[in-house]
């Protein structure tokens, strides 16, 4: 009888907590490997938004000084990424943000960051469109200037301020919650 328990116990474990779970799931109502993004990839992705944020600061104040360094931080991870990503839309999300962050480095002026970091936003969104749990897993909203007509994500507990703005305050800016 206990070693029925015991094997009983065994298999009931087993069942609810599989060995060598690699996806993070991306959206609460659908726990599927449909719906999940792989450990590494959410790993890339923490890495990108960490310097993607420090990007978003730096433009916010109109300032460059620094971005060269967060670019080469995306480059360096986007690579890996590209290197770790099977064939599909992660890979091609690592493209897009190594190339987007290859320009920002490159960028000569404000213009030019605010374009780079255009491109990454774009890239990004386009993860978070198929993925919207990710936004509230990762703290962050995901705004558009109806002005500029561009994206950008931020961090949740901040008022929304447009990064793209070239002098002033933009004030025509909303919040996008529904990204499908």
């Amino acid at each position: 009888m206990l070693k029925n328990t015991c094997l009983l116990i065994s298999i009931v474990f087993s069942l609810l907590f599989p060995c060598g779970i690699h996806n993070i799931f991306a959206n609460e109502d659908h726990q599927d490997s449909i719906a999940s993004i792989e450990q590494t990839t959410f790993a890339n992705l923490q890495s990108i938004l960490s310097a993607y944020q420090g990007v978003y600061g730096h433009l916010v104040k109109k300032e460059t000084d620094g971005i060269a360094d967060l670019a080469q931080k995306m480059m360096d991870t986007a690579a890996q990424g590209m290197q770790t990503e099977p064939d599909g839309a992660g890979r091609r999300m690592m493209q897009h943000v190594f190339q987007g962050a290859e320009e920002l480095k490159n960028a000569d002026c404000l213009h030019e960051t605010q374009c780079a970091f255009t491109s990454i936003s774009n890239a990004l969104f386009i993860f978070f469109k198929s993925w919207p749990n990710q936004l509230k897993r990762n703290e962050l909203k995901l705004y558009w200037c109806k002005k500029d007509g561009h994206y950008w994500l931020q961090p949740q507990n901040l008022s929304p301020v447009c990064p793209y703005a070239a002098t002033g305050a933009c004030s025509d800016i909303e919040e996008v919650k529904n990204t499908h």
